[in-house]
């Protein structure tokens, strides 16, 4: 039992005046009407369209909604709308749901989803999944049903609709103050924004005037902790609900005995790779690519390091994506020999030296450095922060550096990190431009017959993993402490967690 060790840590963290929210904050936890959810990383922003880390996601899902949702078992559910159907390959039509406010009280119509997908189409970080809604085409019919037009078919448009990508704002808000609005946003949500204090935590009230209910208790406070080890020994001695934990905390949370929480595993739509800028020496290579991945037993790595508790991943995508395929290639394996003979052909007998950006995951990092190692690659590594990483893979100043990508549940979305139009921003950070690549991702990317999109996305799985530009490493898996006083918590594959359905026991 660490139970004593926790207690001795928190009395030491509370003296520095360290991860703790204000006094009030957890005094109100006492009285049962506060969840407070222990969260390993803090949103970039507050609207969804500034930025695409999972913290903003999660943090924006709980004030904002889409037009459609996905239930548990991933299949599509009402949510702002509460009836859709598709018109022809290229219209949808949405009846929304009546009666809707936003925080403000404003009333949710038509003219807020209109508004909504035309920022989607020009925000950077969302405007590869969007470019297909012809937006100067898309119309309401009145104020309760709005048509979307496609600019050519798009099979995973309903999917994205009910997805992160897709949270509706208030148009009159946003017009009337943008950055207002993004400092202290409105949405539809079960929960309303109060306070961002800013390293600490994110506080919100519940929304009385929900559509989906009355929630189960009145404030949620995500607080930001960044250390893993801090953030299980708040879950583990109760001072918070729900706790997000590392792979090892949960492992050694499993063997406390007499605990009061559950540990809660739920695999995710994200897949963890290594890769590399494709546009630079000696990365323009194949061979060199190939003599990468052949050097590296990532099923070693991936059990190492969660032990056995993650899935060793074969593809770009998560086999729980729509379109995965269990990738059968040679360059899946670990042939350090036929790694040297690669290097030799590629002209780097002696191997060389370069640099591996991430910005997390160093025990992974080392790892790797230790199999090029092997063959003679000399790697230093840059384990860094999320922003100067992002920065650098979008900007195309990294060599090789470790990624990972969370679908909206349809290959569409995933395939885009190798589309040669979204290098950067869009999602290409691998900076690969391959026209045989390109045209299967239209098939995919337009194609209504199911059987033959299905066949391009096992075609392009196959390519990418064959010329060594995704080198798989594991599908995303997260962990939870849940406290034994709460019920009705879950996560969703697209990794984030719900608490409208949360009552105290």
């Amino acid at each position: 039992m660490r139970k004593g060790l926790f207690a001795a840590l928190l009395v030491s963290l509370a003296a520095c005046g360290a991860v703790f929210c204000s006094e009030a904050a957890l005094a109100e936890n006492k009285e049962d009407s506060t969840v407070v959810f222990a969260m390993s990383m803090e949103p970039k922003a507050l609207v969804r369209n500034r930025s695409s880390d999972t913290a903003t996601c999660n943090v924006c899902a709980q004030i904002y909604e889409s037009l459609l949702t996905q239930d548990k078992d991933m299949k599509l559910a009402p949510s702002l709308a509460t009836s859709w159907e598709r018109i022809d390959d290229t219209h949808y039509r949405f009846h929304l749901r009546d009666g809707v406010t936003f925080h403000n009280g404003d009333k949710f119509t038509a003219d807020d989803v209109l508004y909504s997908f035309r920022m989607f189409v020009e925000a950077p970080n969302l405007a590869s999944m969007w470019r297909p809604v012809d937006v100067e085409n898309c119309k309401a019919e009145d104020p309760l049903t709005v048509v979307i037009a496609l600019k050519h078919p798009y099979p995973a448009f309903l999917n994205l609709c009910a997805s992160d990508h897709g949270f509706i704002v208030n148009k009159k808000a946003m017009e009337a103050d943008p950055k207002g609005y993004a400092e202290h946003p409105v949405g539809t949500g079960p929960f309303k924004f109060v306070e961002w204090k800013t390293g600490d935590y994110l506080k919100f009230e519940a929304n009385e005037n929900w559509w989906g209910g009355k929630v189960g208790f009145r404030n949620l406070i995500m607080r930001y902790i960044p250390e893993a080890t801090t953030r299980a020994i708040e879950g583990e001695s109760g001072n918070v609900e729900v706790a997000q934990v590392s792979t090892d905390n949960a492992r050694e949370a499993m063997d406390e005995k007499d605990r009061g929480f559950s540990i809660l595993g739920q695999q995710t739509l994200n897949a963890s790779y290594l890769s590399f800028n494709c546009k630079v020496k000696p990365f323009d290579n194949p061979k060199v690519r190939q003599a990468v991945a052949l050097a590296i037993d990532a099923k070693t790595i991936v059990n190492s390091y969660f032990q056995g508790l993650c899935e060793v991943g074969t593809s770009f995508l998560a086999p729980a994506t729509w379109g995965y395929s269990n990738v059968d290639s040679r360059f899946n394996g670990f042939d350090p020999e036929e790694a040297r003979k690669l290097l030799t052909e590629a002209g780097y007998p002696n191997g060389f030296k370069c640099t591996l950006i991430s910005n997390s995951r160093q025990p992974v990092c080392e790892m790797i450095q230790a199999y090029l190692a092997n063959i003679g690659i000399q790697v230093d590594l840059n384990v860094t922060d999320f922003t100067n990483w992002l920065d650098a893979i979008v900007n195309g100043r990294q060599q090789m550096y470790v990624g990972g990508w969370t679908t909206v549940g349809d290959a569409t979305d995933g395939v885009a990190i190798v589309d040669s139009r979204n290098f950067g921003a869009g999602g290409n950070r691998s900076f690969y431009a391959n026209p045989e690549a390109d045209k299967l991702i239209d098939v995919i990317n337009t194609e209504v017959d199911e059987q033959k999109r299905a066949e391009a996305c096992a075609k392009l799985q196959k390519l990418i993993v064959d010329e060594a530009v995704i080198i798989p490493l594991w599908v995303g898996k997260n962990f939870y402490i849940v406290n034994d006083r709460i019920s009705g918590f879950w996560v969703r594959p697209s990794q984030i967690p719900v608490f409208s359905e949360v009552k105290f026991n």
